[in-house]
C-alpha cells in the first residue's frame, strides 16, 4: 500500500513538473526576441573583431572559417524561436574558438551599473570589505591527485596549503592554485575589516609566499636534493605566479614580453572573409625575472592537460631558461589572459557576458601558448594505471 502511495505521489510529482516545464517553453516561445538576440550576437562579433588578443593566430593555425562560422550562428539564432537555443547557438560560436580564456561570465547588471566611479569619473573605485565573504575566496583542493603513495618510500610531509612529501632525496611539492583567491584559510590569516580586494589579496600573496619558503626549508633540512614541483589541475591564477617562479632559482630569468593589445584597429570586415590582422601592440624587451634562490638544486615540473594559465606562465619560465625538466602531458593551451580584468563584453539579451583575452603569450620559437605546452618528457598521465604512471616517473627522474 505504502509503495503504491509513493509511486502515485512520484507519478504526480513528475505531471506537475512536466506541465511546468511546458508552460516555460511555451512562455519562452511566446516571448523570443530573435532580433535582440541578433543584435547581442552583433556586439560580440563587433567586439571581438576589435579585442580578441587571438583571433589572428586562431584563424591562421587552426584554419577557423570565420565566415561559415558567423552565417551558421546568425542563422542559429534567427532560428531559434527560443533563448536556449539562442544561448547554445552563441556557445557554439565561442567555442569553436577552442580557447579556455573566451569565455561566458554572469552578467551581472546591477553591481555593474552600481559601481562607484572615482574623482576622474573613469575608474571605479574599490570599495572597502567589511567581511571576508564579500571578496569571493573558496577553499581548493590542495591534496595531491597524482599517486606519489604509490611510490616506495613515501613520506608525507606538509599538507594544506601546500602538499609536500619525499622519497629518498627527491622532494615533492604540490602548487594547486596561482590565485590568491582559491586559499580560504590564508584569507582568513589575512583579513582586516577595511581593506579592499586587492589590499587582501597582496596580504594573502605574502603569506603565502612565507609558507612556500618555510616548506621549501623543510624539505631541504630533511635530505631532499631533488625537487619535483606537482602543477597537475592547477588552472593559473595571476601575476603572483613570477614571485613563485623566482623561489626555485638564484638566476636571472627572460622570457618573451606579453603582447598587449592595441587601439582603433578595425577588423569586423574579417567576418565577410577579409585577412584577419593582428591587434597586438609590437613586442616589447624581453621580461626579466631575477631568482630569489630558496630553491637551487635540481627542479622537475609536473604538468597535464589542466594545467594551464598563470601555470603555463610558470613553466615556460622555468623550462626556456632550463631551470627545470618539464615532465607529463601537453599543457591546457590558456596562455596569455587578462590584463586589469580583460576585455568584458557586454551583452543584453543573452543572461551572461563574455570574457576575451586582451593579450597574448608566444614562446621563444614563435608559438602561441594557447597551443599548449610540450613536456621535455611524456608522462601517461591519463592511460595508465597508478602503478604504472609512478613507473614511468620514476624512469623519467632517473635520466
Amino acid at each position: 500500500m505504502m509503495f503504491r502511495t509513493l509511486a502515485r505521489l512520484t507519478l504526480r510529482l513528475l505531471a506537475v513538473l512536466l506541465a511546468l516545464a511546458a508552460a516555460a517553453a511555451a512562455w519562452d516561445f511566446c516571448t523570443y526576441d530573435s532580433e535582440a538576440w541578433r543584435r547581442d550576437y552583433e556586439h560580440l562579433k563587433s567586439e571581438l573583431a576589435k579585442g580578441y588578443a587571438n583571433l589572428d593566430w586562431i584563424a591562421e593555425n587552426r584554419r577557423l572559417d570565420l565566415p561559415a562560422l558567423d552565417r551558421d550562428t546568425e542563422a542559429a539564432i534567427l532560428g531559434a524561436h527560443s533563448r536556449v537555443f539562442a544561448f547554445l547557438a552563441l556557445r557554439r560560436f565561442i567555442r569553436a574558438f577552442d580557447d579556455p580564456h573566451l569565455r561566458f561570465v554572469p552578467g551581472d547588471r546591477a553591481a555593474f551599473a552600481a559601481t562607484p566611479l572615482a574623482s576622474d569619473g573613469n575608474r571605479p573605485l574599490e570599495p572597502k570589505l567589511t567581511s571576508l565573504e564579500e571578496a569571493g575566496y573558496e577553499r581548493d583542493d590542495y591534496a595531491f591527485c597524482v599517486p606519489f603513495h604509490r611510490l616506495p618510500g613515501w613520506t608525507p610531509l606538509t599538507q594544506a596549503p601546500f602538499a609536500s612529501g619525499m622519497v629518498q632525496d627527491l622532494g615533492v611539492l604540490r602548487i594547486a592554485s596561482f590565485g590568491e583567491d582559491r586559499y580560504l584559510e590564508t584569507a582568513e590569516r589575512a583579513f582586516v575589516s577595511g581593506m579592499t580586494k586587492r589590499d587582501l589579496q597582496l596580504a594573502v600573496r605574502a603569506l603565502l609566499q612565507q609558507q612556500l619558503r618555510e616548506t621549501l626549508r623543510q624539505l631541504s633540512v630533511r635530505g631532499v636534493r631533488r625537487l619535483l614541483v606537482d602543477v597537475t589541475g592547477n588552472g593559473g591564477g595571476t601575476e603572483w605566479v613570477t614571485e613563485v617562479v623566482a623561489l626555485f632559482t638564484d638566476r636571472e630569468l627572460t622570457r618573451r614580453a606579453t603582447r598587449l593589445l592595441a587601439s582603433g584597429v578595425d577588423r569586423r570586415g574579417v567576418w565577410s572573409g577579409q585577412p584577419v590582422p593582428s591587434v597586438l601592440l609590437p613586442e616589447d624587451q624581453p621580461q626579466r625575472l631575477k631568482g630569489t634562490g630558496e630553491w637551487t638544486g635540481p627542479l622537475f615540473v609536473l604538468v597535464d592537460q589542466n594545467t594551464g594559465s598563470a601555470a603555463e606562465d610558470f613553466v615556460v619560465w622555468l623550462d626556456e631558461n632550463e631551470v627545470a625538466t618539464v615532465l607529463g602531458s601537453r599543457t591546457a593551451g590558456a596562455g596569455g589572459g587578462y590584463v586589469d580584468g580583460g576585455g568584458r563584453i557586454r551583452l543584453t539579451a543573452c543572461p551572461f557576458d563574455v570574457k576575451a583575452p586582451n593579450c597574448a603569450r608566444f614562446l621563444a620559437d614563435g608559438s602561441n601558448e594557447i597551443a599548449g605546452i610540450a613536456p621535455d618528457t611524456v608522462l601517461p598521465m591519463t592511460t595508465a594505471s597508478d602503478g604504472e604512471l609512478m613507473r614511468a616517473l620514476v624512469a623519467a627522474l632517473a635520466r
